[in-house]
């Protein structure tokens, strides 16, 4: 009869795959904050045009006599058109919607952090969880987070999103020491 040596200690290679997670968590966190952040920003720019321009279109209209020559009528439809532009760019690609969500998914991305960095602040020997069940539920979370979050544009990751030092985990230092 064989015996199945079954290894429920946390080696190198759990280790490894913990701090990927971990990094992986905050790099997605802070990218859906910027993300969140950018939307959230240009909501706030759009609604401002609408709203300058708007009242300046209002007070044209009500401070001026019945007769408004061609060029005053000229720069009313332009301020109100520019008005209602912005408007409908708010309401077309719905930034504070956007906003929200990226930041939902932040959160989640946040909180999965924060459960890596219960187990990661642990020495290894101490864990009372078994590797592969933790990394699996991990696992299991990303992948509800993953299917459950709107996209951002890689173009948008690439140029705006990202930053050098996105991929630090202080894990690794922690660990190194272990």
């Amino acid at each position: 009869m064989s015996m199945l040596i079954t290894s429920s200690s946390w080696g190198n290679y759990e280790n490894e795959t913990l701090i990927h997670n971990h990094k992986m968590s905050k790099i997605y966190k802070k990218r859906y904050q910027r993300a969140s952040d950018f939307h959230n920003s240009l909501y706030r720019f759009f609604g401002l045009i609408t709203v300058v321009s708007s009242t300046i279109a209002s007070t044209i209209s009500w401070g001026s006599d019945e007769d408004i020559t061609a060029k005053q009528q000229m720069v009313l439809s332009s301020i109100t058109t520019i008005s209602a532009i912005s408007a409908a760019i708010q309401n077309f690609y719905k930034f504070q919607e956007n906003s929200n969500n990226y930041i939902t998914t932040a959160k989640s991305y946040a909180k999965l952090q924060n459960k890596i960095e219960g187990i990661g602040n642990i020495h290894p020997e101490s864990r009372d969880i078994q590797p592969h069940v933790f990394l699996k539920k991990i696992q299991g979370i990303f992948d509800i987070i993953s299917d459950q979050r709107i996209e951002i544009s890689n173009c948008m990751v690439k140029h705006i999103y990202a930053k050098d030092k996105d991929d630090e985990s202080y894990l690794e230092g922690k660990h190194a020491k272990y």
